[in-house]
């Protein structure tokens, strides 16, 4: 067999391996969540491993269920932390007058489309920027959305529940046979390319390790930076800035559009708690969208520099433009699956195609 019909083959085997993983997305994404998931619990699987009582060790399947347990345990525990929080979040909603809103924003507005105006004389005298704002903001805010909403809500806590069920009992086996997951990938790849796919994994394995690390601690810093610039500096309650920095700092996981849907929300929400009599109320919208603004600003030149380059390594143009191309094939879903899938990617083609130039380029700082 010659060397295209090589290619040819390999070529036609990943288009059919890529449509049956697109096909089956809701059973490949529970898996990698479930791979995900035992690679963090294997050292404490390890430890417990390790442990004897009287001589005896503990049997596998009991220190898996305890590992999964404690897992189980951390995230249970992180939504009784946000539950009571949200539930002020969501009395804040409940308090938002939307008429005094549009009062209070109608005359900033009306000032703002005078001085466009006034720059612009050639513009249609009867232009009114308000009418467009107030326009967009009825079109979001109106009983279809509302019921959509609650429908949206409704059906995405029945799927959570079932992802959850299904998750944890593929990550029980996972974390009881460690090498499981390896192994499935394995199995689809010819024996004599066996030690190039077991260095891919453990390169992906370091990769991504580090990467939701990173992408963890970069909420969490979010969070605090948010939080503490809404309370010390406008005077949002405490627990309701704490909530809405959280919020913002998991919304900015979305690249690029996440942090703003974040900031709109946060002013809004803290508008609604702080009142909307204040004389200054322009100045006080002004100092809340910096706070948003400025934290943003230092995650772009700061925080995501370190995590989206060192932790995956690669350059930040290329982290980029992967993330747009796969915002336009799967928008939102693309742009968040995009650097784990990317790092996946540029590890085995490491593996199988470093003879191409491209491939060495994109893969030369990789460990």
């Amino acid at each position: 067999m010659n060397q295209l019909a090589k290619y040819i083959i390999g070529a036609v085997i990943a288009i059919i391996v890529i449509f049956l993983a697109w096909f089956f997305s809701d059973l490949v994404i529970y898996i990698l969540i479930s791979a995900v998931l035992s690679l963090i619990g294997k050292p404490f699987m390890n430890y417990l491993t390790r442990i004897r009582i009287k001589g005896i060790k503990i049997p596998k399947n009991i220190a898996a269920t305890i590992t999964l347990a404690s897992i189980l345990a951390i995230f249970i525990g992180f939504f009784m932390f946000i539950t009571p929080l949200a539930g002020q979040l969501i009395s804040t909603i409940d308090t938002l007058d939307l008429g005094n809103i549009n009062e209070k924003i109608s005359v900033p507005l009306a000032n703002l489309n005078n001085f466009i105006l006034k720059t612009f004389p050639s513009m249609d005298p009867g232009f009114k920027i308000e009418n467009i704002v107030v326009g967009e903001v009825q079109k979001l805010v109106n009983a279809s959305t509302i019921s959509n909403f609650l429908t949206s809500i409704t059906s995405f806590i029945f799927d959570f529940a079932i992802g959850i069920f299904v998750v944890s009992f593929i990550t029980f086996f996972f974390i009881k046979e460690q090498d499981m997951f390896s192994n499935m990938v394995l199995a689809l790849f010819p024996d004599k390319f066996e030690g190039n796919v077991k260095r891919a994994l453990d390169s992906i394995y370091n990769l991504l390790a580090r990467y939701f690390i990173g992408i963890s601690i970069e909420t969490v810093l979010i969070t605090i930076l948010n939080g503490l610039g809404l309370h010390f500096i406008c005077g949002v309650d405490f627990s309701l800035a704490i909530v809405l920095g959280l919020v913002t700092g998991i919304l900015n996981v979305i690249p690029y559009i996440g942090p703003w849907i974040g900031g709109i929300f946060g002013v809004i929400m803290s508008l609604a708690q702080l009142g909307l009599h204040d004389p200054n109320l322009g100045m006080l919208i002004l100092t809340l969208g910096l706070i948003f603004f400025i934290t943003h600003m230092i995650d772009i030149f700061l925080f995501q520099p370190y995590i989206y380059s060192n932790s995956v390594q690669a350059h930040p143009l290329e982290i980029f433009i992967v993330i747009l191309m796969a915002g336009s094939i799967g928008g939102v879903i693309g742009m968040l699956v995009a650097i784990p899938a990317y790092t996946v990617i540029r590890v085995f083609a490491r593996e199988f195609f470093s003879h191409f130039k491209l491939v060495q380029k994109l893969t030369d700082k990789i460990d």
